[in-house]
This record gives C-alpha cells, structure tokens and sequence, in this order.
C-alpha cells in the first residue's frame, strides 16, 4: 500500500492525526510470515496490533503514539522469543 492509499484509508476511518509507524508494522508482519511460514500471519499481526492499541486508547490507559508503540514493542519481543525457540528446536 502506498503512503498515499495510507493516508486515504486513515482519513476514510476517521483516524485524524494518528501516526503508525508503517515500516515497523511492515517489518513485524513480514517476520511473523517468515517465523509460521504462514503469510496469513502479516494480516493477523497487523491487525492484532491495531486492535491492542485501540484498545489501550479507547479504554484511557494510553494515548494513540503510546499504545501504538507498546503493542508493537510486545509484539517485537513475543516474535523474538519464537525466532529463538525456532532456533533451538531441532
């Protein structure tokens, strides 16, 4: 998706100044792919990371850049931990 289409879907949700950070997003996605050999899995972890910082803003625990950024940092590290096991499992 272009940074354009990007933008067009954000206004169409009426998601107003929110700012994802697409690249990481893109790049989890693609590692969580990599890690199952699923590529469904891009999707999911897209949208589990969308819904856990919706979440955290709407229910008041944080604000759209924090939640955004913990929900991608959680899900950076539960990958790691997989990747590793992936490792080591022979």
């Amino acid at each position: 998706m272009s940074q354009t289409q990007t933008a067009e879907l954000m206004a169409a949700l009426e998601l107003g100044d929110a700012t994802p950070d697409i690249a990481r997003l893109a790049r989890i996605a693609r590692i969580a792919a990599a890690t199952s050999g699923n590529d469904d899995d891009a999707a999911a972890t897209a949208f589990i990371a969308g819904y856990a910082a919706g979440l955290a803003e709407g229910t008041g625990q944080a604000g759209f850049d924090r939640a955004h950024h913990a929900s991608l940092r959680g899900i950076e590290q539960f990958l790691a931990r997989a990747v590793t096991a992936n490792r080591t499992t022979p």
